[in-house]
């Protein structure tokens, strides 16, 4: 069973490593608060419990190996930051206003190389598209592995939110 972190102890590796390599990533989320990241040369299942907007905790672990199920999110979109014109924002809008008369230009801006957080910063560009991520209900019909470490990642999480906001997690948990 991998190393089980605190949240605000992976998710700045995992940023870190997509800054350095911002090609191949994928993301996968519930509404349960789970996530699956799949980098190019990692991948991080994690159990988020978010605080406000801005803020979070959790616990997360780094997955040793690929197997089925990290192999499957592999084959889906790559996830990234791509920049926007305002005529594609536009478009964009346009296509979910009037389906039937304009297309999407989203399959084809996905297809662009997706930019790390620095060239984001340093370009002035002022819209992004962020994603895809994919969504499950749960990942709990992914294979038993995933199973197994969404589980010790629930209860990690819970001690973690417990142990830093006491008085918060008594009105949840």
């Amino acid at each position: 069973m991998p190393e089980i972190e605190p949240a605000d102890k992976i998710v700045p590796r995992i940023l870190k490593q997509y800054s350095e390599s911002p090609r191949g990533w994928r993301v996968l989320n519930t509404p349960l608060g789970e996530m699956l990241v799949v980098g190019p040369d990692s991948a991080f299942q994690l159990k988020i419990i978010p605080l406000n907007p801005q803020e979070f905790t959790g616990a997360g672990a780094e997955l040793p190996e690929s197997n089925n199920v990290i192999d499957s999110i592999r084959s889906s979109p790559e996830y990234g930051l791509r920049g926007l014109v305002q005529a594609e924002l536009e478009a964009i809008l346009e296509s979910m206003i009037n389906p039937t008369v304009t297309p999407s230009p989203i399959g084809s801006i996905i297809r662009r190389d997706p930019l790390s957080p620095d060239e984001i910063e340093k370009s002035n560009i002022d819209h992004f598209l962020t994603g895809p991520v994919l969504t499950r209900p749960d990942l709990s019909s992914m294979g038993p592995e995933v199973l197994r470490m969404r589980e010790s990642l629930d209860r990690s999480a819970n001690k973690v939110f417990r142990k830093r906001y006491p008085m918060r997690a008594g009105m949840y948990f």
